[in-house]
């Protein structure tokens, strides 16, 4: 019982920390506070919270994805290359635009492409990639 208590405790006191973190900065001109973030996870997370779920994030999920790549994407064999396209085409068949979702559609596959950016982001060691990430494509919240 007091075990359970404990843990209760602690959540509590851990959940405001999280959503704090998660805060959109007020004001923010939201694609410059991407790219003047100090690394790729700081700007995705900027951009996690502050995302507006439709084609705009366009823009800011481009300047997330450049931050990452411009630590590995140079490393890459042909190999790995040839395979991290095919896995942002994949993002694309997995969320195509349509007439009913457009917008929408293009969010999720950006925001599909940027989780691909950081899982390679996240793998590379002094911006080396051995071996291929373990990734599958996420179900991105609308």
């Amino acid at each position: 019982m007091r075990t359970g208590c404990a843990i209760l405790i602690g959540f509590l006191i851990a959940v405001p920390a999280a959503a704090e973190d998660a805060q959109c900065p007020k004001g923010a001109q939201l694609e410059e506070s991407i790219r003047a973030a100090p690394e790729c996870l700081a700007a995705h997370k900027l951009h996690q919270a502050c995302a507006w779920g439709s084609s705009a994030d366009e823009f800011m999920s481009e300047a997330v994805i450049d931050k990452c790549k411009a630590v590995f994407f140079h490393q890459l064999t042909r190999e790995q290359k040839r395979l991290y396209e095919k896995r942002t085409e994949a993002c694309g068949e997995r969320y195509p635009v349509t007439e009913e979702g457009g917008s929408i559609q293009v969010y999720l596959e950006w925001m599909c492409d940027e989780d691909l950016a950081t899982t390679y982001f996240k793998s590379a060691k002094n911006g080396r990639i051995s071996g291929t990430p373990r990734w599958k494509i996420p179900d991105v919240a609308e």
